[in-house]
């Protein structure tokens, strides 16, 4: 049985990689541009201390109620635009940094044998562009020989040119203080498994609680540390689960108003991380 002194030890480790983990420092812009390439829940937007916020005499970027989302219209073209970059932890970076090979997979090619689009090499934090289908709801494949393997599941489908969140890239080493912040027992060998939960305009949202159909260690994140007592989300709108049996499983989330949000399917894989955002 792990001391008291070797968890508390563990989770001062944490405290600063499961927050980028979970992307509680994230930046949605730097430009007008920026907001407009989210998508049309940021319509009439303009960038203001890297948020999108509703420009003067423009149109709101979210509807009235944050979980109810407008509809967006398709993009005329038959192929669109999901940009992104993986990146290292912070501090986590090695000197000799090699690119990730990330590639866009159909949802049913499970070892994206066919890639859709891709590979490519991405340095870490340059937002590339993946050329999809328009509707593509596939996931991503990331992979970097200082990092553990990497998923990443839509949980919408990308039916215009859209921005996403930059995908934080675990070492080894950060799995391991992510477990023993738990206080629990790991088994690498089982999934793993991280997802925030959104409102419409992309904000992490609290109070949703998680179910997994395959099950597994389930935890939430408060103040960018997992706790296993929780029953939602907190302000950071982060969940997770460890100990995932591996194969297919469907996350969905419900918030303490009723309304549902996702499912998202996703893959499961030995030793890797597996990342999905809920939506209403």
């Amino acid at each position: 049985m792990r001391t008291r002194l070797s968890i508390l030890s563990s989770i001062a480790l944490c405290l600063s990689s499961c927050s980028a983990l979970i992307d509680v420092e994230r930046q949605q812009c730097t430009t007008d541009g920026d907001c407009v390439r989210l998508g049309a829940a940021f319509a009439g937007t303009v960038c203001e201390h890297n948020l999108c916020v509703e420009g003067s005499g423009g149109e709101a970027g979210a509807p009235s109620d944050p979980l109810v989302c407008a509809a967006i219209e398709p993009s005329s073209e038959p192929k669109v635009k999901y940009t992104f970059a993986p990146v290292f932890a912070p501090g986590a970076e090695p000197a000799d940094a090699k690119p990730f090979t990330v590639k866009a997979c159909d949802q049913l090619d499970i070892e994206c044998e066919h890639p859709v689009f891709g590979p490519l090499e991405v340095t870490s934090g340059e937002p590339q562009d993946f050329e999809v289908q328009r509707g593509f709801q596939g996931f991503f494949e990331i992979k970097n020989p200082d990092t553990i393997d990497g998923l990443m599941f839509l949980g919408r489908p990308v039916n215009e040119d859209t921005a996403g969140w930059a995908t934080t890239m675990p070492t080894p080493q950060v799995v391991t203080q992510l477990a023993f912040a738990t206080g629990e027992d790991i088994d690498p060998e089982l999934g793993f498994i991280l997802s925030t939960a959104r409102d419409c305009a992309g904000e992490p949202l609290a109070d949703v609680s998680y179910s997994n159909s395959k099950q597994g260690l389930g935890y939430y994140f408060v103040m960018s540390l997992p706790n296993t007592e929780l029953t939602a989300t907190g302000p950071q709108g982060a969940a997770g689960f460890a100990n995932v049996p591996i194969g297919t499983t469907v996350l969905s989330g419900e918030h303490v108003s009723g309304k549902k949000l996702g499912p998202v399917s996703l893959r499961v894989r030995p030793n890797t991380l597996s990342f999905a955002e809920l939506w209403p």
